[in-house]
């Protein structure tokens, strides 16, 4: 996937947008076909080979794991790409290698001893790789994320995204507030943050470091005046590190919001904001965090301060140079530590949401569980338990942990690998995580309306590209996958996917695949001999 914020867009509105489900077709362009089990409905079939669709390819793979009886299958044993199911591999690796109680400490040492409350040394921040730190109402065991609209972390690419839950700052104040308590009520050296859990690892979605504040984005939010006139800028978190300049307007009520925010050719330190929005309705936008240590270290040094300790350096930027040697603190000079969320919590999010830097993050704590630092060392493990699932090292590709090309797998293998999800402890807590038709998650606003509402739970994958010079639309791969439960009880694992579907142009293309095969092919079995549509 192209990592330009125009794709990004395309990927996010069609993962949020677009719901695949068994209600699947044998159209007559495919490649290798098995017939199916079932009589497709005749209106599915001609949407399924209808313009957009006449170069594409649909494969899909419904079973009843409890008597293994094949229902449809289409290409179910030829390679498709994964995109973001591959999070079902990243996920479940995790919690079967780390468990889903596992939690994460990010302590804070001390250099020297503190005389008299004055710390002559260093105090230093180890990033430990906590999603959070402290966000997301982190302090009651959980990991929020925005269930009135769509979370922050995708308000660069979409619309309607709002400020995730809790305070983000939460962490850091608890720890200065451990800090003062350990009886430091001045730092004359430095304040350092450590990262050297893991190499930065560098992902087409950006970079994945071992420390989070606010999920390393700054949130830009505008509050429209009158209709011509400028709209009042927030930045959130409040901090000393940027500044803003500001020539954002106000549009007509309804209008779409332009809103953007990027770094000051110049100037990394000021964030240009543009841009109209809509009148009547608050926008938001995201400014993303290149370096996030000197982020995390300027946002402690405020909590330090706010909690009543000095705090001498004048400093903006982390100096790792100064850091003690790696992996030589010792415990009689930590003066606080924050624990995380459960992994269940946040891995429940990556899977709900998509959220790909979350993914790729737990592709570093796996290893770092090797003992590696190089994040890409994650990946055997989870290479490894799909071959204890029966997997065929050819059956599967994985690239990253959040599904980035050509991360791929066939059907039946995806399928496979669900069946053999269920006969694990962990297998709850998996489900409960993914999305679920028109109820949470990326398909929380899709089938609100049908038969299928709450009985379709599975994982979106979405890769999409734009053709250069003709601005259109190319749709890699569109699919879904789970599983689903029917009026007479019968629950079935399912992957269905349409690859290179080709569009005129983005907009109507996003809005075309979510009406096409999102509006049209919302369809459950009603008993084990007949699909009747969910519209």
């Amino acid at each position: 996937m192209s990592s330009t914020t125009s794709v990004r867009a395309v990927a996010a509105l069609v993962s949020v947008g677009v719901v695949l489900t068994a209600c699947s077709a044998q159209p007559s362009n495919s490649g290798v076909t098995s017939t199916p089990m079932l009589q497709i409905p005749d209106e599915v079939t001609r949407i399924m080979t209808t313009d957009p669709y006449s170069m594409a390819t649909w494969s899909y793979f419904v079973v009843d794991p409890d008597t293994d009886e094949v229902i449809y299958s289409n290409n179910a044993d030829n390679s498709m790409f994964l995109a973001s199911q591959t999070k079902h591999f990243t996920v479940g690796t995790t919690y079967d290698t780390l468990g889903v109680d596992h939690t994460v400490s990010t302590p804070v040492y001390a250099t020297s001893v503190p005389v008299d409350g004055t710390l002559a040394g260093d105090l230093v921040l180890v990033g430990s790789g906590d999603l959070a730190l402290g966000g997301r109402n982190a302090a009651q065991g959980r990991f929020d994320f925005a269930t009135d609209g769509i979370d922050h972390v995708y308000a660069d690419a979409l619309p309607g995204a709002v400020l995730a839950p809790g305070d983000p700052l939460a962490g850091l104040n608890d720890l200065a507030r451990q800090v003062a308590g350990a009886g430091i009520t001045r730092v004359k050296g430095d304040v350092l943050v450590d990262p050297r859990l893991w190499d930065t690892y560098a992902t087409v979605e950006g970079l994945v470091p071992s420390i989070f504040v606010n999920d390393n984005l700054v949130d830009i939010q505008a509050r429209p005046g009158a209709v011509g006139e400028p709209a009042t800028i927030d930045m959130l978190p409040g901090n000393s590190l940027f500044r803003v300049d500001a020539q954002v307007t106000t549009g007509e009520e309804g209008s779409d919001s332009t809103l953007k925010a990027a770094a000051d050719p110049t100037d990394p330190t000021q964030i240009n904001v543009t841009g109209s929005v809509p009148a009547g309705k608050t926008s938001l936008t995201v400014h993303r965090i290149t370096d996030a240590p000197s982020w995390a270290r300027q946002l402690f040094v405020e909590a330090l301060r706010r909690n009543g300790i000095e705090v001498e350096t004048v400093s903006r930027t982390n100096d790792a140079a100064a850091l003690p040697a790696d992996r030589t603190y010792t415990g009689s000079r930590q003066v606080a530590s924050l624990r995380s969320a459960p992994l269940s919590e946040s891995g429940g999010m990556i899977l709900a949401t998509s959220y790909n830097t979350g993914a790729n993050t737990f592709l570093c704590l796996l290893a770092v569980a090797e003992g590696s630092s190089s994040c890409s060392d994650g990946l055997p493990t989870v290479r490894a338990l799909a071959e204890k699932a029966g997997i065929a090292a050819s059956d599967l590709v994985v690239m990253d942990g959040q599904g980035g090309d050509p991360s791929q797998a066939t059907p039946a293998a995806v399928v496979d690998w669900l069946d053999w999800v269920d006969q694990q402890p962990w297998a709850d807590t998996f489900w409960a995580g993914q999305p679920v038709l028109g109820e949470r998650g990326s398909l929380s606003g899709v089938g609100a309306d049908s038969p299928a509402k709450g009985k379709i739970i599975g994982k979106t994958g979405t890769s999409a590209d734009v053709e250069p010079d003709t601005g259109r639309l190319i749709v890699t791969l569109q699919a879904l996958s789970g599983y689903m439960i029917t009026p007479d009880d019968r629950r079935l694992l399912f992957v269905v996917a349409v690859s290179d579907a080709v569009f005129p142009d983005l907009p109507r293309g996003v809005f075309q695949v979510g009406g096409d095969v999102g509006g049209r092919c919302r369809c459950v079995p009603t008993s084990t001999d007949e699909l009747t549509r969910g519209e």
